[in-house]
């Protein structure tokens, strides 16, 4: 019997399938009206509604104030109403902000969560969650820091040394509430190579480390820097001790310089230094400056300044600014010659010129070996004028006076006082040399 029933109704529909739609609408229609007859208000809940904060004419904006943690979450709101007003609604349709009313000094306030719809419903508010957020609110300043290197995880090899790491760019401006960004003392970029240094390195770090005295300041979310990439160079010195030597010049063509040499007397024989590269393991020796043979006299004394001598980018590290160097006294004499005017030889000389000392000699200083400088005498000694630059034009002229000194090897010409090469005046005098 219900086998027959059943397949009589299956029967109906199939047969007629307009039947059907009407039903089920017919069926819709019904629930409908029930459910605005039996229930007319209604909740409803909206999540993910974002909320808002805006400083524009309010307390705050006036007294210069500016939020520490702007809040980035979002809100839960429910509400109720008649179906009718409210059952279209959408959580687009909804605006949560916070009310800044209370807002008039740096501090943190609790502040209400407040809803504005943007459509034209009628509903009542049954919750928000959260009701309200905490807020901190402060002046918002700029400060300029030095920048400071931090190296970590790093060491010099053996033979090496450091020297002070630098930053680039030097100086770092940090903005933020006024509490925060005073409470800064120091501003670091830390680098950790993690290795052995052997030369100079440079590293590039955004890592950028806050102090307050000697603690870091762990929260840094509510600053900003105008600057977040440095580079730290960190200068890797070769450290070594050389022996000192000066240069000497205007010393006589066969002067034995060796001789020289070994007379001389270091306030300090060596000096400890540091260059930034391996070139100074080239080094055998260093030359701290030059000595004038011809400002040579007994016992003369040279002073060098350290400064001046050494390299560019070279690190004195005996500490030691000048250097005296001593000339030889013990076994050493003086003497001085005279050289006749009519004895002076003229190299170079001009044709159509005629040269004559206006004075009768000169008398030069000779310093050496006290055994040599017994030896010697004015027939040693040659007296030059070299007129290769001559001016062509007649008239006196004081003329530099070069001395050679041939058979003697530990003799040399001082000048006097202070007077490295000695001049004369010559007459020069145009010869008609006719045709």
């Amino acid at each position: 019997m219900f086998k027959k029933i059943s397949e009589f109704l299956s029967g109906l529909f199939r047969k007629d399938f307009t039947l059907k739609i009407i039903s089920i609408i017919l069926a819709v229609g019904v629930w409908a009206a029930v459910s605005i007859t039996e229930y007319p208000i209604i909740e409803t809940t909206f999540y993910n509604i974002p909320m808002t904060l805006s400083m524009e004419g309010t307390y705050a904006q006036a007294n210069q104030l500016d939020t520490v943690n702007p809040p980035s979450q979002t809100i839960t709101l429910t509400i109720s109403g008649e179906r009718g007003n409210i059952g279209s609604l959408k959580a687009e349709d909804f605006t949560a902000w916070l009310d800044m009313s209370t807002v008039m000094l740096p501090r943190e306030y609790n502040l209400p969560v407040r809803i504005t719809c943007l459509a034209d419903s009628d509903f009542e508010i049954k919750s928000i969650e959260p009701s309200s957020v905490r807020v901190s609110f402060d002046k918002i300043i700029s400060k300029e820091f030095t920048v400071s290197p931090m190296v970590e995880n790093a060491s010099v090899a053996a033979g090496y040394m450091s020297g002070d790491p630098i930053v680039t760019p030097s100086v770092i401006t940090v903005t933020g509430p006024q509490n925060t960004v005073n409470s800064v003392t120091d501003v670091c970029v830390k680098v950790s190579p993690n290795r052995v240094l052997d030369s100079s390195y440079d590293f590039t770090s955004d890592q950028i480390v806050l102090y307050n005295r000697n603690s870091v300041i762990a929260d840094t979310s509510a600053l900003s820097f105008d600057k977040t990439s440095f580079s730290v160079q960190i200068p890797v010195f070769v450290r070594k001790t050389l022996p000192l030597e000066v240069d000497i010049i205007n010393a006589p063509e066969n002067f034995d310089l060796d001789y020289f040499r070994e007379q001389l007397t270091y306030s300090i024989d060596e000096l400890t230094i540091a260059a930034p590269n391996d070139k100074i393991n080239e080094r055998e020796s260093l030359s701290i400056g030059t000595i004038n043979m011809r400002e040579v006299d007994k016992g003369s004394r040279f002073e060098f300044q350290t400064e001046k001598f050494l390299p560019e980018g070279y690190e004195n590290l005996s500490q030691i600014d000048t250097i005296t160097v001593t000339c030889p006294s013990e076994g050493i004499s003086t003497k001085p010659i005279v050289i006749m005017g009519k004895d002076i030889q003229f190299v170079n000389r001009p044709p159509q010129f005629d040269f004559t000392p206006v004075v009768s000699g000169l008398t030069i200083s000779l310093v050496g070996d006290e055994k040599q400088i017994a030896e010697i005498s004015s027939a040693d000694i040659t007296a030059q004028i070299d007129l290769f630059d001559f001016d062509m034009e007649e008239g006196d002229k004081n003329l530099p006076v070069d001395i050679i000194i041939f058979s003697y090897d530990k003799v040399w010409f001082s000048g006097k006082d202070g007077v490295a090469t000695p001049k004369i005046y010559v007459t020069a005098k145009y010869i008609d040399m006719g045709d």
